[in-house]
């Protein structure tokens, strides 16, 4: 490692997506009922990453914020928009057999850094009742 690793920024980027997995036939209604446009979706089958099929189906809006802004403002951007939305986002989420999950990303090039979440950008997991993940990447 050179000497002058340590005058070096540290570099990081976080993401946050809401996902609904596992509800194909409910993807025009989501669009409908919310006025949201997905930001990716595919159904279960449909030609995936390398060639292979996607292994279900999925609907997702992902905060279009730099990599650079906080975790926070990321679920913050999500949060505006689902907010109107959140009794049909729970009761979505409450369904058998359908999965909805809030997936946040954390990439550094720096192992002994971490970051925060204030409390109100947490609001949209408690609201609608979804589980909160985080993918870490150190890279």
């Amino acid at each position: 490692m050179p000497d002058d690793a340590s005058n070096e920024p540290v570099r990081f980027g976080f993401s946050a997506t809401l996902r609904v997995l596992c509800a194909a036939d409910r993807h025009d209604e989501i669009e409908t009922v919310t006025g949201l446009t997905p930001t990716h979706q595919h159904e279960h089958g449909d030609p995936g990453l390398l060639g292979r099929p996607w292994p279900k189906d999925l609907w997702v809006l992902e905060s279009p914020l730099p990599r650079g802004a906080p975790l926070d403002k990321h679920l913050g951007w999500l949060w505006e928009r689902v907010q109107p939305h959140q009794a049909f986002f729970r009761e979505l989420a409450a369904e058998d057999g359908i999965d909805v999950d809030l997936f946040c990303g954390y990439r550094s090039d720096c192992a002994e850094c971490g970051f925060e979440v204030q409390p109100e950008a947490l609001e949209i997991v408690q609201a609608l009742s979804i589980p909160l993940e985080v993918s870490v990447v150190f890279e």
